[in-house]
């Protein structure tokens, strides 16, 4: 009897996670952060559908794609961000827009801090080409950038 409650218990609660993700959102879910550099602990992290934004309260930039996810730390989740898709020109601006015409990665922004998705193994060069350009391998595939606080990858849980 106890195997079945345990059993019922464990079906319901990968249920209830499933039901949390909307259908078409392969961004929502909970995630294990790891800081690229050794120095950072890492931590747990949960990435959500929101609310689409009110286009009467963002510049007009922003009016395009209301679509909107909150990313917060586990240990404190009513310390959320804001993520909204990347525009055009910030492809642009890292030398990624040829990578995203081609389907081959999709961003979210949060001005300090930005998340990506690309396909698992991918060695991504940041910036355009010249001595100031850097690399890192998303091994997992899904990798972001704080802003002074340096990089990260994100897997799926």
């Amino acid at each position: 009897m106890r195997r079945l409650v345990a059993c019922l218990a464990c079906t319901l609660s990968v249920g209830l996670a499933a039901a949390t993700a909307p259908v078409g959102d392969s961004w929502s879910g909970h995630y294990g952060l790891q800081w690229l550099s050794a120095s950072q602990a890492g931590s747990r992290v949960v990435l959500a559908k929101a609310p689409d934004a009110d286009p009467g309260k963002l510049v007009e930039q922003y009016q395009s794609d209301l679509v909107r996810w909150t990313l917060a730390d586990v240990k404190t989740p009513a310390e959320t961000v804001i993520l909204r898709r990347f525009l055009a020109a910030e492809y642009e601006g890292l030398g990624w827009a040829a990578l995203h015409a081609a389907g081959r990665i999709e961003c979210l922004d949060a001005r300090h801090i930005f998340v990506c998705r690309t396909t698992p193994g991918t060695t991504v060069k940041i910036g355009r080409d010249g001595p100031m350009q850097e690399s890192l391998l998303a091994s997992t595939g899904v990798f972001g950038i704080v802003l002074h606080a340096g990089a990260f990858e994100l897997k799926k849980e």
